[in-house]
Protein backbone atom coordinates (compact mmCIF):
# COMPACT_ATOMS: atom_id res chain seq x y z
CA UNK A 1 0.00 0.00 0.00
CA UNK A 2 2.86 2.37 0.83
CA UNK A 3 4.53 1.78 -2.55
CA UNK A 4 1.26 2.29 -4.43
CA UNK A 5 0.59 5.55 -2.56
CA UNK A 6 4.07 6.87 -3.38
CA UNK A 7 3.76 5.96 -7.07
CA UNK A 8 0.34 7.61 -7.30
CA UNK A 9 1.65 10.73 -5.56
CA UNK A 10 4.69 11.06 -7.84
CA UNK A 11 2.64 10.44 -10.98
CA UNK A 12 -0.17 12.86 -10.11
CA UNK A 13 2.14 15.59 -8.80
CA UNK A 14 4.24 15.42 -11.98
CA UNK A 15 1.22 15.40 -14.29
CA UNK A 16 -0.47 18.31 -12.48
CA UNK A 17 2.64 20.53 -12.29
CA UNK A 18 2.34 22.05 -15.81
CA UNK A 19 -1.39 22.62 -15.26
CA UNK A 20 -0.80 24.33 -11.90
CA UNK A 21 1.93 26.46 -13.48
CA UNK A 22 -0.40 27.47 -16.32
CA UNK A 23 -3.03 28.60 -13.80
CA UNK A 24 -0.60 30.58 -11.64
CA UNK A 25 1.41 32.35 -14.38
CA UNK A 26 -1.83 33.90 -15.62
CA UNK A 27 -2.18 35.64 -12.23
CA UNK A 28 1.39 36.35 -11.13
CA UNK A 29 4.61 37.19 -12.98
CA UNK A 30 6.76 34.11 -13.76
CA UNK A 31 9.76 35.82 -12.13
CA UNK A 32 7.85 36.45 -8.90
CA UNK A 33 6.33 32.98 -8.97
CA UNK A 34 9.78 31.40 -9.26
CA UNK A 35 11.04 33.45 -6.30
CA UNK A 36 8.09 32.73 -4.00
CA UNK A 37 7.82 29.10 -5.09
CA UNK A 38 11.41 28.18 -4.34
CA UNK A 39 11.59 30.64 -1.45
CA UNK A 40 9.07 28.53 0.46
CA UNK A 41 10.68 25.26 -0.67
CA UNK A 42 14.13 26.50 0.38
CA UNK A 43 12.86 27.71 3.76
CA UNK A 44 11.30 24.31 4.45
CA UNK A 45 14.52 22.59 3.36
CA UNK A 46 16.58 24.77 5.71
CA UNK A 47 14.24 23.96 8.62
CA UNK A 48 14.60 20.21 8.00
CA UNK A 49 18.34 20.65 7.46
CA UNK A 50 18.95 22.40 10.79
CA UNK A 51 16.53 20.15 12.72
CA UNK A 52 18.74 17.26 11.62
CA UNK A 53 21.74 19.33 12.81
CA UNK A 54 23.65 18.96 9.56
CA UNK A 55 26.69 21.06 8.68
CA UNK A 56 26.11 23.45 5.78
CA UNK A 57 29.82 23.99 5.02
CA UNK A 58 31.29 22.72 1.74
CA UNK A 59 34.84 22.38 0.39
CA UNK A 60 36.25 25.49 -1.31
CA UNK A 61 36.90 23.53 -4.50
CA UNK A 62 33.15 22.78 -4.75
CA UNK A 63 31.97 26.41 -4.46
CA UNK A 64 31.97 26.97 -8.23
CA UNK A 65 30.05 23.72 -8.78
CA UNK A 66 27.36 24.78 -6.32
CA UNK A 67 27.16 28.26 -7.88
CA UNK A 68 26.49 26.61 -11.23
CA UNK A 69 23.93 24.23 -9.69
CA UNK A 70 22.17 27.10 -7.89
CA UNK A 71 21.99 29.16 -11.08
CA UNK A 72 20.67 26.21 -13.08
CA UNK A 73 18.03 24.98 -10.65
CA UNK A 74 16.20 28.25 -9.90
CA UNK A 75 16.83 31.42 -11.95
CA UNK A 76 17.70 29.69 -15.24
CA UNK A 77 15.37 26.68 -15.15
CA UNK A 78 12.41 28.54 -13.68
CA UNK A 79 12.72 31.42 -16.13
CA UNK A 80 12.55 29.05 -19.09
CA UNK A 81 9.91 26.76 -17.54
CA UNK A 82 7.43 29.38 -16.32
CA UNK A 83 7.72 31.67 -19.33
CA UNK A 84 7.58 28.58 -21.53
CA UNK A 85 4.30 27.46 -19.95
CA UNK A 86 3.02 31.05 -20.16
CA UNK A 87 3.52 31.27 -23.93
CA UNK A 88 2.98 27.61 -24.78
CA UNK A 89 0.65 25.13 -23.08
CA UNK A 90 0.58 22.71 -20.17
CA UNK A 91 0.26 19.72 -22.51
CA UNK A 92 3.38 20.73 -24.44
CA UNK A 93 5.27 21.16 -21.17
CA UNK A 94 4.29 17.64 -20.10
CA UNK A 95 5.68 16.14 -23.31
CA UNK A 96 8.93 18.12 -23.22
CA UNK A 97 9.63 17.25 -19.58
CA UNK A 98 9.08 13.57 -20.38
CA UNK A 99 12.28 13.86 -22.43
CA UNK A 100 14.48 14.60 -19.41
CA UNK A 101 15.95 11.03 -19.32
CA UNK A 102 16.98 11.42 -22.95
CA UNK A 103 18.66 14.77 -22.35
CA UNK A 104 20.41 13.42 -19.24
CA UNK A 105 21.75 10.51 -21.29
CA UNK A 106 23.02 12.92 -23.96
CA UNK A 107 24.81 15.05 -21.35
CA UNK A 108 26.21 11.92 -19.69
CA UNK A 109 27.67 10.73 -22.99
CA UNK A 110 29.23 14.15 -23.62
CA UNK A 111 30.70 14.15 -20.10
CA UNK A 112 31.82 10.53 -20.63
CA UNK A 113 29.74 9.26 -17.69
CA UNK A 114 27.95 6.78 -19.97
CA UNK A 115 28.83 4.90 -23.13
CA UNK A 116 27.31 5.73 -26.48
CA UNK A 117 24.54 3.29 -27.46
CA UNK A 118 23.17 2.72 -30.97
CA UNK A 119 19.86 1.57 -29.49
CA UNK A 120 19.53 4.73 -27.45
CA UNK A 121 20.47 6.81 -30.49
CA UNK A 122 17.54 5.22 -32.31
CA UNK A 123 15.11 5.84 -29.44
CA UNK A 124 16.35 9.42 -29.00
CA UNK A 125 15.84 9.94 -32.73
CA UNK A 126 12.23 8.81 -32.33
CA UNK A 127 11.64 11.40 -29.61
CA UNK A 128 13.33 14.09 -31.69
CA UNK A 129 11.04 13.30 -34.62
CA UNK A 130 8.02 13.61 -32.32
CA UNK A 131 9.21 16.97 -30.97
CA UNK A 132 9.88 18.22 -34.51
CA UNK A 133 6.26 17.45 -35.39
CA UNK A 134 5.09 19.51 -32.39
CA UNK A 135 7.47 22.35 -33.28
CA UNK A 136 6.42 22.24 -36.93
CA UNK A 137 2.75 22.85 -36.19
CA UNK A 138 3.58 25.77 -33.89
CA UNK A 139 6.00 27.13 -36.50
CA UNK A 140 3.21 27.21 -39.10
CA UNK A 141 0.81 28.89 -36.68
CA UNK A 142 3.33 31.46 -35.47
CA UNK A 143 4.29 32.26 -39.06
CA UNK A 144 0.63 32.99 -39.75
CA UNK A 145 0.48 35.17 -36.63
CA UNK A 146 -1.97 32.88 -34.83
CA UNK A 147 0.14 31.75 -31.90
CA UNK A 148 3.16 32.42 -29.64
CA UNK A 149 3.46 28.72 -28.84
CA UNK A 150 6.65 28.33 -30.86
CA UNK A 151 8.45 30.76 -28.54
CA UNK A 152 7.01 28.90 -25.56
CA UNK A 153 8.16 25.57 -26.97
CA UNK A 154 11.71 26.82 -27.41
CA UNK A 155 11.71 28.12 -23.83
CA UNK A 156 10.41 24.74 -22.59
CA UNK A 157 13.18 23.00 -24.51
CA UNK A 158 15.79 25.10 -22.69
CA UNK A 159 13.95 24.48 -19.39
CA UNK A 160 14.25 20.72 -19.87
CA UNK A 161 17.91 21.08 -20.91
CA UNK A 162 18.79 23.19 -17.85
CA UNK A 163 17.01 20.79 -15.48
CA UNK A 164 18.67 17.75 -17.05
CA UNK A 165 22.06 19.48 -16.84
CA UNK A 166 21.40 20.25 -13.16
CA UNK A 167 20.59 16.60 -12.45
CA UNK A 168 23.67 15.45 -14.35
CA UNK A 169 26.10 17.88 -12.71
CA UNK A 170 24.65 17.40 -9.21
CA UNK A 171 25.37 13.67 -9.28
CA UNK A 172 28.92 13.98 -7.90
CA UNK A 173 27.82 16.46 -5.23
CA UNK A 174 25.00 14.14 -4.12
CA UNK A 175 27.49 11.27 -3.80
CA UNK A 176 29.82 13.45 -1.75
CA UNK A 177 27.39 15.45 0.42
CA UNK A 178 24.08 13.57 0.21
CA UNK A 179 20.77 14.57 -1.37
CA UNK A 180 19.48 16.84 1.41
CA UNK A 181 22.66 18.89 1.79
CA UNK A 182 23.24 19.19 -1.95
CA UNK A 183 19.66 20.28 -2.59
CA UNK A 184 19.58 22.71 0.34
CA UNK A 185 22.86 24.42 -0.60
CA UNK A 186 21.96 24.58 -4.31
CA UNK A 187 18.47 25.97 -3.57
CA UNK A 188 19.87 28.55 -1.12
CA UNK A 189 22.40 29.79 -3.67
CA UNK A 190 19.73 29.80 -6.36
CA UNK A 191 17.50 31.97 -4.18
CA UNK A 192 20.30 34.48 -3.59
CA UNK A 193 20.90 34.68 -7.33
CA UNK A 194 17.15 35.23 -7.88
CA UNK A 195 16.91 38.31 -5.63
CA UNK A 196 17.79 40.82 -8.42
CA UNK A 197 14.99 39.42 -10.62
CA UNK A 198 12.57 39.64 -7.68
CA UNK A 199 13.46 43.30 -7.07
CA UNK A 200 13.15 44.03 -10.78
CA UNK A 201 9.61 42.63 -11.00
CA UNK A 202 8.19 43.34 -7.51
CA UNK A 203 6.09 46.27 -8.80
CA UNK A 204 3.92 43.91 -10.83
CA UNK A 205 2.79 42.00 -7.73
CA UNK A 206 -0.96 42.33 -7.11
CA UNK A 207 -2.49 39.91 -4.58
CA UNK A 208 -6.01 40.91 -5.68
CA UNK A 209 -5.47 39.13 -9.00
CA UNK A 210 -4.75 35.80 -7.33
CA UNK A 211 -7.74 33.45 -7.28
CA UNK A 212 -8.50 30.43 -5.11
CA UNK A 213 -7.19 28.08 -7.81
CA UNK A 214 -4.12 30.27 -8.16
CA UNK A 215 -3.36 29.73 -4.45
CA UNK A 216 -3.95 25.97 -4.78
CA UNK A 217 -1.68 25.88 -7.82
CA UNK A 218 1.03 27.80 -5.99
CA UNK A 219 0.91 25.45 -2.99
CA UNK A 220 1.16 22.50 -5.34
CA UNK A 221 4.21 23.96 -7.09
CA UNK A 222 6.03 25.06 -3.94
CA UNK A 223 5.14 22.56 -1.20
CA UNK A 224 4.02 19.37 -2.95
CA UNK A 225 6.54 19.44 -5.81
CA UNK A 226 9.59 21.66 -5.12
CA UNK A 227 9.83 20.54 -1.47
CA UNK A 228 7.99 17.29 -0.70
CA UNK A 229 8.39 15.77 -4.15
CA UNK A 230 12.18 15.78 -3.82
CA UNK A 231 12.14 13.79 -0.58
CA UNK A 232 9.45 11.37 -1.68
CA UNK A 233 11.21 10.59 -4.94
CA UNK A 234 14.55 10.04 -3.16
CA UNK A 235 12.84 7.74 -0.64
CA UNK A 236 10.96 5.89 -3.40
CA UNK A 237 14.21 4.84 -5.09
CA UNK A 238 15.03 2.85 -1.94
CA UNK A 239 11.84 0.77 -1.87
CA UNK A 240 10.59 0.75 -5.48
CA UNK A 241 12.46 -0.64 -8.49
CA UNK A 242 13.70 1.79 -11.12
CA UNK A 243 11.69 0.04 -13.83
CA UNK A 244 8.45 0.52 -11.88
CA UNK A 245 9.18 4.20 -11.32
CA UNK A 246 10.09 4.68 -14.97
CA UNK A 247 6.87 2.99 -16.13
CA UNK A 248 4.65 5.22 -14.03
CA UNK A 249 6.74 8.28 -14.87
CA UNK A 250 5.86 7.70 -18.52
CA UNK A 251 2.18 7.85 -17.56
CA UNK A 252 2.58 11.41 -16.21
CA UNK A 253 2.78 13.24 -19.58
CA UNK A 254 -0.24 11.30 -20.86
CA UNK A 255 -2.22 12.39 -17.79
CA UNK A 256 -0.99 15.96 -18.28
CA UNK A 257 -2.31 15.95 -21.85
CA UNK A 258 -5.71 14.57 -20.80
CA UNK A 259 -6.06 16.88 -17.79
CA UNK A 260 -4.98 19.90 -19.86
CA UNK A 261 -7.74 19.08 -22.33
CA UNK A 262 -10.32 18.63 -19.54
CA UNK A 263 -9.34 21.39 -17.09
CA UNK A 264 -7.76 24.01 -19.34
CA UNK A 265 -9.72 23.26 -22.53
CA UNK A 266 -6.47 23.06 -24.48
CA UNK A 267 -6.69 22.06 -28.11
CA UNK A 268 -5.19 18.68 -28.98
CA UNK A 269 -4.43 18.68 -32.70
CA UNK A 270 -3.55 15.62 -34.78
CA UNK A 271 0.01 16.94 -35.17
CA UNK A 272 0.41 17.22 -31.41
CA UNK A 273 -1.14 13.83 -30.61
CA UNK A 274 1.06 12.03 -33.16
CA UNK A 275 4.18 13.96 -32.14
CA UNK A 276 3.53 13.39 -28.43
CA UNK A 277 2.93 9.67 -28.97
CA UNK A 278 6.19 9.23 -30.89
CA UNK A 279 8.12 11.24 -28.28
CA UNK A 280 6.76 9.28 -25.31
CA UNK A 281 7.41 5.99 -27.16
CA UNK A 282 11.03 7.03 -27.67
CA UNK A 283 11.41 7.86 -23.97
CA UNK A 284 9.85 4.54 -22.95
CA UNK A 285 12.09 2.50 -25.27
CA UNK A 286 15.19 4.31 -23.97
CA UNK A 287 14.31 3.40 -20.39
CA UNK A 288 13.33 -0.14 -21.44
CA UNK A 289 16.71 -0.81 -23.05
CA UNK A 290 18.48 0.74 -20.05
CA UNK A 291 16.66 -1.63 -17.68
CA UNK A 292 17.41 -4.66 -19.89
CA UNK A 293 21.08 -3.72 -19.89
CA UNK A 294 21.07 -3.53 -16.09
CA UNK A 295 19.34 -6.89 -15.78
CA UNK A 296 21.51 -8.74 -18.28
Amino acid sequence: MKKLTIVIYLTLSASLTPIAAKYVVSEISPLLLAFFRFGIATLLLLIIFFIRKQNISIDKKDILSFLILGALVIPINQFFFLYGVYFSSASHSGVFYACIPLVIFSFSVLLKNERFSVRKLFTISLSVIGIILIFWEDFIRSKQGYSNKLLGDFLLFFAVSSWALYLTLSRNMVIKYGTIKTTTVAFSIGMLLSIPFFILDIKSLDFHKISFWGVIGFLHLSVLVAFAGKFIYTYSTKIITTSTLATFTNVAPILTILLSWILLKEELSYFFIIGASITILGVYLTQFFSERKLIT
